[in-house]
């Protein structure tokens, strides 16, 4: 294309009326939508770095048993080894209650108000 028929086509793009119609709340929705994003992916963040911190806590606390009194630490490595699948299971509904708890109960109360806003 030369650049006079670009020219034109913009020339007329102008003038012409818009085929579509936006709301009202337009620049309300993708506002909400913008900070439910950056909401959801600091309250994962959170999660994160507070399960970071404490795991560090329990390696810690774990070492210095260790250093202290290694009888303690090598009783409770043999009482997981025996009772594999009730600690997994019981680490993982706990650590899934703190999901629940710092990211999905969040998103899940942010969309609910958002909806009786509306209505």
């Amino acid at each position: 294309m030369r650049h006079e028929e670009l020219d034109q086509i913009i020339d007329k793009s102008l003038k012409a009326e818009p085929q579509f119609k936006l709301s009202a709340d337009f620049a309300q929705k993708v506002v909400m939508t913008v900070v439910r994003r950056r909401q959801w992916k600091a309250d994962l963040r959170e999660y994160l770095s507070i399960s970071a911190v404490l795991l560090s806590l329990f390696a810690l606390v774990l070492g210095f048993y260790y250093f202290v009194n290694k009888d303690i630490v090598l009783q409770a490595f043999r009482f997981v080894t025996e009772n594999t699948i009730p600690v997994v299971l019981i680490a993982f509904l706990l650590n899934f209650i703190f999901f629940a708890d710092r990211v999905l109960l969040r998103l899940l109360f942010n969309r609910w108000s958002k909806t009786t806003d509306e209505n």
